[in-house]
């Protein structure tokens, strides 16, 4: 397993000038890229020219968001999920807002993932479990309870989804633990990374990642390392068969071969 430079992205001035950090970040459409800064509840969008399209209705104008802690493209638009406010906002291509669903259980997601057929998953760390969110419903049941499956003190650290709808996470411990598309644990081992913070799926390969840019392959235990112009690394995802890298002041995008 190799990572090649694909494409260098910085930031245009705006970005800094409107004060904003971005914490996260996700794949758009038409090659563009989603940005989340967590602290100040900004969603923007950062187009390959350097255009950037902010999110009306999100963050400091509106302060009925609470805690903006994930977001992503779906098969309907683009999903926020707010941690505080227990909802889900739904936003169109153009990051307008369509419609807000708030949760009919107070799971307080703290992190979220999508499967191929659009549904959510969501970790809540309230109930230390991970529940289904599909056609605009929260299943009450959880996917996978960790108390069951590990204990009451788990940490989740990162999860991901991969192209076959199987389930992985990444706990504070640096253990990988992955699951079936039901929910069933397959295996669960050490990831040998010191810090390990970030977890992304490549085909059907899983990497994880530190912020110091020092990576592995689950599959091949491969070690990887991003340039060190974008250490520490904010934020990774991943999409096909390339992985987005946010740094402070760029998006560096590596095809992993």
């Amino acid at each position: 397993v190799n990572l090649s430079i694909a494409e260098y992205r910085p930031f245009p001035e705006k970005i800094s000038l409107l004060d904003i950090e971005p914490t996260q970040v996700n794949w758009s459409i038409a090659n563009r890229f989603l940005l989340l800064d967590e602290n100040k509840r900004e969603l923007l969008e950062l187009g390959p020219f350097g255009d950037l399209n902010l999110a009306g209705g999100l963050g400091r104008q509106r302060s009925r968001y609470g805690e903006l802690v994930w977001m992503g493209i779906s098969p309907e638009g683009i999903r926020v999920v707010d941690r505080l406010e227990n909802e889900i906002a739904h936003l169109d291509y153009r990051l307008n807002p369509v419609q807000t669903v708030a949760l009919d259980q107070r799971i307080f997601p703290e992190m979220a993932a999508l499967d191929p057929w659009g549904r959510l998953f969501m970790y809540s760390r309230t109930y230390n479990g991970i529940y289904i969110f599909e056609k605009s419903h929260l299943d009450k049941v959880p996917f996978i309870s960790f108390s069951k499956e590990f204990s009451s003190t788990f940490c989740m650290k990162a999860m991901e989804i991969n192209q076959d709808g199987e389930l992985a996470v990444l706990g504070c411990d640096g253990i990988f633990h992955h699951f079936s598309q039901n929910g069933q644990r397959q295996v669960s081992f050490p990831s040998t990374i010191e810090q390990a913070e970030f977890l992304v799926s490549v085909r059907r390969d899983w990497l994880i990642f530190n912020r110091e840019g020092h990576g592995i392959s689950v599959n091949s235990q491969a070690h990887l390392s991003i340039p060190g112009s974008s250490v520490p690394v904010m934020d990774i995802a991943s999409m096909n068969r390339s992985i987005a890298v946010l740094s402070k002041d760029h998006i560096l995008i590596l095809d992993v071969k």
